[in-house]
């Protein structure tokens, strides 16, 4: 007879773990109390019986992940789980380029749909197309963004299911912000009217107006008109479609990631020069779940409006800014007035990680969006981008008898582990003992401590006529450890330096905060003083981290280092519209103890 108070131990979904559970429970009842399970056919019937709890256990766990939006792996689970969000995940995505054309005489307009095509390095061509209509200046000249399409799908009739008021566009190809909307209205004047895309959880519409929605599916997406949200309710979403409308629309596909790096433009059908500005960027096949599962809910709290800052960042991920990073501080950064030093309240503001000489049309479309979701009282301003490099330097020290791994490949495992933490981006912040303790849980064999490791910032330096910018690090440095990389000197300066190269760099002096300009006597990190002294060229102020340049000396551009002073550990977090990127300098090496 059976032993029912026995319970079978259900916590393992490994089989080994499965299958001997279940010897185990076999084993301690009465029927099959001595029975060999180690060597008889038993062992068939128990892999038979261990692989099914396997298999239902990893289906109903999997099942149980699917329901979930943080959880959640499958595409067709999250679009499912977004769309009671009201938002919208897209297909591929086209690349975008800028490019600059110059026509002879004033004025003019580049059409709608103008063709250019470029090509990679590879020598491959692809045809790009501008989306909107853009006007001469009247130089003649005009800065157009073009996107990437494989093909370009104009005016095409649109099938509407006049009982859905639905039509239906073939291909998760289609990058649906190039989508426009035509209806002719069959009781108008014979125009075409272009129909605006609304968001799902836009409010104010009734019966006048002229909106669609998309709604993704397995193989494309449809496109909704207004109507009575029942057929018994008087609450109308937008203009219906009457029996004899007429329907078309255009759009462009993509060839995703392929259109990337995209340069040489050559336009079409359109008398003009061309110089390419950018090269083209952004194309994705299809979209970043992992974008989606941290954007969605956000972009539902805003609710279509940009009162707080989650909700601006939000919208600008919406729209298409964060490109295919989960973390928006990778690509933008947006804070608030009051955070600026001195506050400057009723003030919003935008940094993104491309400056707008290298994208001057993100900056513009950026502020566009949030003056047009924002209070009244809030003024969105861009501040551009600058660029700083911070580096990790210093000793690994480990334990040899506490891991059979090589210095190499300890020394790899800890970079790679480090970089995963500190990726470039906005709002970053470095600590050596944050860093040291995420070294040291690695791998047992570490013995990192922070006085191991040192941060040192960089930005690059740029001369305009022999004098350089100045630089503002804003963070409180050490007094005494300011240097730069060698550069060529001014022509003034030539005379009084005694090598060929004519090459210099810049050293602060201990305690005084001025910057000497001369020959130094060893490598940078270290100060040990000039070996030619060629005299005070600016000056440091260590508690801000500014450095102001107040002769011209230089004949190149130069990067400055600075090392950021703290209590305790030493740290650096980057203010609003730093952007950073992780240098690591780091060696390994034995701890010796005495």
């Amino acid at each position: 007879m059976a032993n029912d108070n026995i319970n079978v131990q259900l916590g393992s979904l490994d089989f080994n773990g499965i299958k001997n559970s279940i010897i185990r429970h076999l084993k301690q009842q009465n029927t099959l109390k001595d029975y060999d399970y180690d060597g008889s056919a038993m062992q068939v019937l128990l892999d038979v019986l261990a692989y099914n709890t396997l298999y239902y256990g990893f289906y109903s766990n999997m099942i149980a992940s699917e329901m979930f939006l943080d959880t959640a792996q499958k595409e067709s689970s999250i679009i499912s789980l977004v769309k009671p969000l009201g938002y919208l995940v897209p297909g591929a995505k086209s690349a975008r380029a800028l490019v600059k054309l110059r026509q002879a005489g004033g004025g003019g307009d580049v059409p709608l749909y103008t063709k250019f095509s470029g090509h990679n390095e590879g020598g491959v061509s692809y045809n790009f197309y501008t989306i909107e209509n853009y006007s001469l200046d009247t130089n003649g000249e005009a800065v157009v963004q073009v996107v990437q399409g494989k093909s370009l799908i104009k005016e095409q009739p649109l099938l509407i299911n006049e009982n859905t008021q639905k039509g239906f566009i073939l291909g998760l190809d289609v990058d649906i912000s190039t989508i426009r909307v035509e209806v002719l209205d069959s009781e108008g004047d014979g125009v075409w009217e272009e129909w605006g895309r609304a968001s799902n959880i836009e409010s104010g519409l009734d019966d006048s107006s002229h909106v669609y929605w998309l709604e993704r599916s397995d193989l494309g997406f449809f496109v909704i008109f207004g109507g009575n949200l029942e057929s018994s309710s008087s609450v109308q979403m937008g203009r219906s479609l009457k029996p004899n409308d007429i329907v078309r629309v255009s759009y462009l596909k993509s060839d995703g990631e392929r259109g990337n790096s995209i340069g040489n433009f050559q336009v079409s059908g359109f008398s003009a020069t061309t110089n390419t500005i950018t090269l083209s960027s952004g194309g994705s096949d299809k979209p970043n779940l992992e974008s989606i599962k941290f954007f969605a809910p956000k972009w539902f709290a805003a609710q279509d409006r940009a009162v707080t800052v989650e909700d601006c960042r939000a919208l600008l991920a919406k729209e298409g800014f964060v490109s295919d990073s989960p973390d928006p501080h990778s690509k933008f950064n947006v804070w608030g007035g009051e955070e600026m030093d001195p506050p400057r309240y009723g003030r919003l503001f935008v940094s993104l990680s491309d400056t707008t000489e290298e994208d001057p049309v993100a900056a513009s479309r950026a502020i566009d969006i949030l003056e047009q979701k924002t209070c009244v009282t809030i003024l969105p301003e861009f501040i551009d981008v600058g660029r700083f490099e911070v580096g990790i330097l210093g000793s690994l020290y480990y334990e040899p008898l506490d891991t059979p791994l090589s210095e190499d490949i300890l020394l790899s495992n800890a970079i790679s582990e480090i970089f995963k933490i500190h990726s470039s981006g906005f709002n970053r912040k470095y600590d050596t003992g944050e860093i040291a303790n995420h070294i040291n849980s690695t791998n047992k064999a570490f013995r990192v401590n922070p006085n191991d490791l040192k941060i040192i910032i960089s930005n690059d330096v740029s001369v305009i006529q022999n004098r350089p910018k100045d630089i503002n690090f804003r963070t409180k440095c050490r007094n005494s450890l300011l240097y730069s990389s060698e550069f060529i000197a001014a022509p003034s300066y030539h005379g009084d330096i005694e090598n060929p190269d004519n090459k210099i760099s810049l050293r602060v002096s201990n305690g005084s905060g001025s910057v000497r300009l001369g020959k130094p006597i060893n490598a940078y990190y270290t100060w040990n003083g000039l070996d030619v002294n060629l005299g005070n060229v600016g000056y440091f102020i260590p508690q801000t981290g500014k450095v102001v340049f107040t002769k011209s000396f230089a004949s190149e551009g130069f990067s400055l280092y600075v090392q950021p002073s703290s209590e305790g550990t030493q740290s650096f977090r980057a203010k609003e519209e730093m952007f950073t990127e992780t240098r690591i300098d780091l060696s390994i090496a034995r701890r010796n103890v005495n």
